[in-house]
C-alpha cells in the first residue's frame, strides 16, 4: 500500500462526502422553499376568498337598511307593520342581526326585539361614540356605516344606518334613520375564520380608529398570529378593514432535520454516486418548474374538463378590452348553459355527469379555432371567447355549430341521453367596454335564449337590460302588494253540463296595480314562484276564497264550491296543512265547499310526499282536483292511487275538439277512464256550443270558459240562485 495515497483517497473521500452532503443540503433546502411556495399560494388564495366573502357578506345585510329607508319614505314617515316587514327583509336578506327605526334619531322599533330591549329609547344623536357618524349620514345626506362597536345590549356589531328625509312645502325634513345591525359573529360565521385555530390557521381583524388614528383589533382567533402571515384590505363603507392570516410554520421540523442526515449518511457512498449527485442541481430545477406549472395549472384550468377557468378567462377577456384600445380587434363571447342537465344527474348519478361534461368540453374545442378560448364556469355553465371574429354572421354560424354538435346524442353506461344548450352572445367592445359587464350581458343573453325556447342563441342587446330593471321593479312592487294587499280576485262559474245549473266557481287571481292597472297571473306569477313570494299571494287567495264561501252563504242563501290553484312551491311548503286548516277554521266555512287545484308536476315531483298531503286535505273535507291534466307527465296507471276527486281537462285538448280528430279521442278516453276510477271531469276553455255538444255527448260532467261567462269580479258574478241553497 502506497503511503501516500492514505491521505488522497481520504481526501476524495472527504470531497465526495462534502458534495453530496451539500447537494442534499441544497435539496433540503429547495424542498422547503418549494413548501413554502405552495402555502404561500393556498394562503393568498385563502384570504382573498375569506375577504370577498366578508365584503359581499357585510354589502348585502346593510342592503336591509336601504330598504327599510326606502320603505319609510314611500309611505312618508307612517310605517304600520314594521315587525311583519322587517321579518320579511330579514328573511330575504340573511346575515341581519336586527332592524331598526330611529325617528329622530330616538330608536323606537326593533326587530327582533328580544335580546335588544336596551336599545329602545337610545338617543343617536345623543351618543358621543355614535353622533359623529350619525350627524355625518345626516349632513351628506348618504348611507353611513359605523363600527365595529360594543353594543349597548352586549356584543360587537357594526350598523348601517340610512337617513329618511320626507319631503315638506319647505323641502327636504330629516325623519329620522332606519338601521340594519350586523352583529359581527354572525358576519365571520359566513366564512371559514376558525376562532379556536382549528386546522392551523389564526387570524385578525383590523382598523384604524377614526378618532385616535390607532389600529384597533376587534376581532381575532385565540392562537396567536406566526411570522409568515399574509394580509388583505377589505374595503367597506365608509371604512378600510385588515384582515391577517397566518398558519403554523408550515415545514415540520423533522423534514428538515431527517433531510440533513440523510444527506450525511447518503455521503459516505462510494465515488460512483458523485456524477449521480452532480445532476441533481438540474434534476431539483426541473421538479421545480413543473411543480411551478402544475400550480398555474391549477389555478387557470378546471380539474373536470382541463378547460380555462372562470379565473382564466376573466383575465383573458380584460386583456382583450386593452389590445382593442391598442389594435382595435374586436372579439366575441359566447356564455353557454346545458338544458336539464340536472336530469342526466337524477338519473345516472354525478358519474355519468361529469362524463358527459368532459364530452360536451370535447365538443366545444373541436368547434372553435385553437386560437379561442374555450372555459368551464361552474356546474354545467361553459363559455367561448372567439377572438377577431370576421363578423356577426360568422359568430352566429358558430353558435348553430355549437348547438348542434352538444345535441348529438352522449352515450352513458349504454344509454343514449340527448342534452341541448342556450347560447348567449356578446359583442366587444360594442356591448361592453370591462369584464364584469361584459360577462353579466352574456349571461342575460343566454337566460334570454333559454326562456325562449331552449336549442337556440341570443345576442345581447340594451332591452335585455331593460328587461331586467322591469323585472327587479315588480319584484320591489310585489312585495308592497302583498304588504298593501292590492290583488283582488276574479270569478269564472264551473256549469253542471248535466242539468245546467252553477256548480261552483274558479277563484282567478289579478293584481290591481297602483300605476299600471289591472295585471293578469303571466304578468306576475312567474316573478312570484322565482322569489318565493307565491307562497304568501297562495295563502292571501285561499283566505279571499273562504271569505268569498262566507259571505255568498250570509248574503245569497247560497253555497256553492270555489276552487283554487295550489302552486307547486306552496304545495311543498311545510306548514301547508297547518295553515290551510288554521284559514278555513278563522272563516268559519264548511271546508267542502273549499276545491284546492293542483298541476300534475307538483304531484309528480315526490309521489310519496303528494299522496300525504292529498289525503290530509282530503280528511280536513276540502275537495282535491288535478289541474291542466294532460299536460305533465303522470301516468294514467298512477292516478289510480292518488286521492283525488276531480280531474281538469286541460283547454289545450279542448280548443280543437270540434275539428281534430286526436282530441276527440284523446278527450273521451280521459272522461271514460275518469269516470272508471269515480272521478269527476272539469274541461276548462269551452268557448262554442259545438264543443259543449260534444262534452255533454262524452258525458263531461262539469265545464267552464268564455261560452258560460269570463272571469269576472264578484259584484258582477251572474249568481244563478237554484244552486244548493242553505
Amino acid at each position: 500500500m502506497d503511503p501516500v495515497n492514505i491521505p488522497r483517497r481520504e481526501i476524495i473521500c472527504l470531497l465526495v462526502f462534502m458534495l453530496f452532503a451539500g447537494i442534499g443540503a441544497f435539496w433540503t433546502h429547495l424542498g422547503q422553499a418549494l413548501y413554502r411556495k405552495e402555502q404561500r399560494f393556498y394562503m393568498t388564495e385563502l384570504i382573498d376568498g375569506q375577504a370577498s366573502t366578508i365584503e359581499q357578506r357585510l354589502a348585502r345585510s346593510l342592503s336591509a337598511a336601504r330598504i327599510l329607508a326606502e320603505n319609510v319614505r314611500q309611505h312618508r314617515g307612517l310605517f304600520d307593520g314594521f315587525e311583519s316587514f322587517a321579518d320579511i327583509v330579514m328573511t330575504s336578506i340573511d346575515g341581519v342581526s336586527s332592524l331598526q327605526l330611529a325617528p329622530n334619531g330616538i330608536v323606537r322599533h326593533i326587530h327582533p326585539l328580544a335580546g335588544n330591549n336596551k336599545a329602545i329609547g337610545h338617543d343617536i344623536l345623543l351618543d358621543l361614540r355614535r353622533k359623529d357618524k350619525a350627524l355625518q349620514a345626516v349632513e351628506e345626506l348618504r348611507f353611513i356605516m359605523a363600527g365595529p362597536f360594543e353594543l349597548i345590549q352586549g356584543g360587537i356589531a357594526v350598523i348601517g344606518r340610512a337617513p329618511i328625509f320626507l319631503p315638506t312645502a319647505a323641502g327636504e325634513e330629516f325623519w329620522g334613520f332606519a338601521s340594519a345591525l350586523i352583529r359581527l359573529e354572525d358576519l365571520l360565521k359566513a366564512t371559514e375564520l376558525d376562532p379556536q385555530g382549528r386546522k392551523g390557521y389564526s387570524y385578525q381583524l383590523s382598523r384604524v380608529n377614526p378618532s385616535t388614528q390607532k389600529e384597533e383589533v376587534f376581532s381575532r382567533s385565540t392562537t396567536t398570529l406566526t411570522t409568515d402571515s399574509y394580509s388583505i384590505f377589505i374595503k367597506v363603507p365608509d371604512d378600510t378593514w385588515k384582515l391577517i392570516m397566518s398558519r403554523s410554520d408550515p415545514t415540520p421540523k423533522w423534514r428538515s432535520t431527517t433531510g440533513y442526515i440523510a444527506s450525511l449518511l447518503a455521503g459516505l457512498m462510494t465515488a460512483w454516486i458523485v456524477y449521480i449527485l452532480l445532476k441533481q442541481p438540474d434534476k431539483l430545477r426541473r421538479i421545480v418548474n413543473e411543480k411551478t406549472r402544475e400550480l398555474e395549472r391549477l389555478a387557470y384550468h378546471d380539474h373536470l374538463t382541463e378547460l380555462a377557468n372562470r379565473r382564466n378567462l376573466s383575465e383573458q377577456l380584460g386583456r382583450v378590452v386593452k389590445e382593442y384600445e391598442r389594435y382595435g380587434r374586436p372579439a366575441a363571447l359566447m356564455y353557454l348553459d346545458l338544458d336539464d342537465f340536472k336530469r342526466v344527474n337524477d338519473t345516472m348519478g354525478h358519474e355519468a355527469g361529469d362524463s358527459l361534461l368532459r364530452q360536451v368540453a370535447d365538443r366545444l374545442n373541436g368547434c372553435v379555432r385553437s386560437s379561442d378560448l374555450v372555459a368551464r364556469l361552474g356546474g354545467d355553465e361553459f363559455a367561448i371567447l372567439l377572438l377577431d371574429p370576421e363578423s356577426i354572421r360568422d359568430v352566429s354560424k358558430i353558435a348553430e355549430k355549437l348547438i348542434h354538435a352538444i345535441e348529438q346524442p352522449v352515450i352513458l353506461e349504454s344509454k343514449a341521453f340527448v342534452v341541448s344548450t342556450s347560447v348567449g352572445i356578446t359583442m366587444i367592445p360594442v356591448d361592453g367596454t370591462d369584464v364584469p359587464s361584459i360577462l353579466s350581458n352574456a349571461d342575460m343573453a343566454m337566460y334570454s335564449a333559454k326562456k325562449n325556447g331552449k336549442r337556440s342563441f341570443r345576442f345581447y342587446d340594451n332591452s335585455l337590460q331593460t328587461e331586467a330593471v322591469t323585472k327587479l321593479q315588480l319584484e320591489e312592487d310585489l312585495s308592497a302588494a302583498i304588504n298593501q294587499r292590492q290583488f283582488v280576485l276574479h270569478y269564472q262559474p264551473i256549469m253542471d253540463l248535466s242539468t245546467g245549473k252553477l256548480s261552483g266557481y274558479e277563484a282567478l287571481i289579478r293584481w290591481q296595480h297602483p300605476e299600471r292597472g289591472l295585471l293578469y297571473p303571466d304578468e306576475f306569477i312567474a316573478v312570484a314562484e322565482e322569489t318565493g313570494k307565491i307562497v304568501a299571494v297562495g295563502y292571501w287567495v285561499i283566505e279571499e276564497a273562504c271569505n268569498q264561501i262566507k259571505q255568498f252563504e250570509s248574503e245569497a242563501k247560497l253555497r256553492c264550491r270555489i276552487s283554487v290553484n295550489l302552486s307547486p312551491k306552496q304545495f311543498r311548503e311545510p306548514e301547508l296543512l297547518v295553515n290551510i286548516r288554521d284559514i278555513v277554521l278563522s272563516a268559519g266555512v264548511d271546508a267542502r265547499f273549499l276545491e284546492i287545484e293542483v298541476t300534475e308536476t307538483s304531484v309528480m315531483e315526490d309521489v310519496e310526499d303528494a299522496i300525504k298531503t292529498l289525503e290530509q286535505l282530503k280528511e280536513m273535507g276540502i275537495t282535491v282536483a288535478i289541474d291542466d291534466f294532460g299536460t305533465g307527465y303522470s301516468s294514467l296507471a298512477l292516478l289510480k292511487y292518488l286521492p283525488v276527486d276531480r280531474l281538469k281537462i286541460d283547454k289545450s285538448f279542448i280548443r280543437d275538439l270540434a275539428t281534430d280528430r286526436s282530441d276527440k279521442k284523446i278527450v273521451q278516453a280521459l272522461i271514460s277512464m275518469a269516470h272508471k276510477l269515480q272521478l269527476e271531469v272539469v274541461a276548462e276553455g269551452i268557448e262554442t256550443a259545438k264543443q259543449l255538444k260534444l262534452l255533454q255527448h262524452y258525458r263531461c260532467d262539469y265545464g267552464q270558459g268564455y261560452l258560460f261567462s269570463k272571469p269576472v269580479p264578484v259584484d258582477n258574478l251572474p249568481l244563478i240562485l237554484s244552486g244548493i241553497r242553505t
